[in-house]
């Protein structure tokens, strides 16, 4: 008994540091940033920021438990700037190679992989000449896009396009503005983002601090204004469909955010000095209630009602300039260092909960060691129900079993305790569930003792 109530104990206090974001980074704290990007809740790559610091790429393949070094630059004077990868074997980066004495030469590659980053392939005599190409965004390893500054003749953004992976680049039709007529608007692009192929939006800096947004619904062929200066400079946006959306963004001394229910024919929600507790840089909806926007310095804000209002849900003590977010569990990005991780419990998921007259799921022996059976019971026909397994920090261990449509009566399945890589998991208390493309049905919990 007294085992048991130590388990308990210890569920208790990860439960509640499980509500929190927490600091996954490799590295100490430092005066650098950390950059790149996750493509699931397992699987991400990073690197350290920094003039001639940023010289390896680290690998995840477990949420952040454990790092290691898959590339390293050989020459000392080169360092990454940029790294964006698109799934598990593509992605693009940007390097710098800079002489550290005068006349302090500067070379820009951009460089492309086609294995997770074990090597590399140079793309830069593909690139057009431009200033420099940034951002980079792909949507597949086909088609891909990148900002090159504006037109030195009517300042348009210039947003260059590929069809065949970077071998080739031309020019989208961007708007030319006027402010006030006949004057040039000079704007060129910070964020991209896409939907799908067909919908994508930029955030852009416009001239004197100021900012404002494009859409596209033909694949970046042709884009078009949504919101019009004189916000300031916009460095992020994000949509959760083609309607709901939002846009972050700050100039030195004035911040901006903006939400949107119809792709900004109209702002629902909008947030300046007078209203916001910080400058803010970045926006993320986690579905279509929950949005998360943070930026300088490091205050976490967090909507649970699609953006009617905002709270503070943690402070950290640095800047924050990336929000990833995959389900229930989320990356933000910083300065210092700072790699933090959250993983929404189960148990307040924003998932509908469905609960069904007369359904049961329950597992035998339980608590177990080391197997166990799972059965459940369905009086109805539920859609594409799912066996699967959560720890109590809300990650997903396991997905034992999908059943077919009109699974009616008694069903089962074992679980041997192992995760989805066949690793043998801690002791503790895990989560069983059916969960359908509705949301959760039925969860339970049980204890895997050793």
């Amino acid at each position: 008994m007294k085992h048991l109530l130590l388990i308990l104990f210890f569920i208790a206090i990860m439960n509640l540091s499980a509500q929190e974001w927490t600091n996954i980074s490799p590295f100490p704290a430092s005066n650098f940033t950390i950059k790149g990007n996750f493509i699931s809740e397992e699987e991400g790559w990073i690197f350290q920021g920094g003039m001639y610091i940023s010289k390896d790429i680290y690998y995840t393949e477990d949420g952040g438990q454990y790092w290691e070094i898959i590339y390293s630059l050989e020459d000392s004077l080169e360092y990454f700037i940029s790294l964006q990868m698109i799934d598990n074997q593509h992605g693009w980066a940007t390097k710098m190679w800079r002489n550290n004495q005068y006349p302090y030469n500067k070379y820009i590659s951009y460089i492309k992989t086609t294995n997770g980053c074990y090597s590399w392939e140079d793309m830069t005599e593909y690139v057009p000449e431009v200033f420099e190409a940034d951002p980079f965004y792909f949507i597949n390893q086909d088609i891909g896009f990148f900002g090159g500054g504006c037109d030195s003749l009517n300042y348009s953004a210039l947003i260059y396009k590929t069809i065949d992976g970077g071998y080739n680049w031309y020019l989208t039709e961007t708007p030319i503005l006027y402010f006030p007529y006949p004057y040039f608007v000079n704007y060129s692009v910070n964020k991209f983002f896409f939907l799908d192929g067909n919908n994508g939006w930029a955030a852009c800096s416009a001239f004197a601090g100021a900012g404002l947004s494009l859409s596209t619904s033909d694949g970046g062929e042709n884009w078009e204004v949504g919101i019009e200066p004189p916000p300031p400079d916009l460095f992020d946006i994000h949509f959760v469909d083609i309607n709901h959306g939002g846009v972050a963004g700050r100039n030195a001394s004035y911040t901006y955010v903006a939400i949107t229910e119809d792709n900004f024919e109209t702002i629902s929600y909008q947030y300046d000095n007078s209203n916001w507790n910080q400058l803010a840089q970045v926006i993320c909806f986690q579905n279509n209630s929950t949005i998360w926007v943070t930026g300088e310095p490091g205050i976490i804000n967090r909507s649970t009602n699609a953006g009617a209002t905002f709270e503070v849900f943690q402070v950290i003590d640095t800047g924050l300039h990336i929000i990833q977010f995959f389900g229930n569990t989320g990356y933000i990005f910083g300065n210092q260092n700072a790699l933090f991780k959250y993983v929404e419990p189960v148990g307040i998921d924003n998932d509908m909960h469905i609960q069904t007259q007369d359904s049961n799921i329950f597992a035998y022996p339980n608590p177990f060691n080391p197997v166990t059976t799972i059965s459940y019971d369905l009086p109805v026909n539920i859609e594409n129900p799912v066996i699967e397994i959560f720890n109590i920090k809300g990650e997903k261990v396991k997905s034992l079993c999908a059943f077919p449509n009109g699974s009616l009566g008694t069903r089962s399945v074992v679980w041997d305790g192992t995760d989805q890589y066949r690793k043998q998991v801690a002791s503790g208390v895990y989560l069983y569930m059916i969960r359908t493309d509705k949301g959760v049905l039925l969860s339970k919990k049980m204890l895997l003792l050793k």
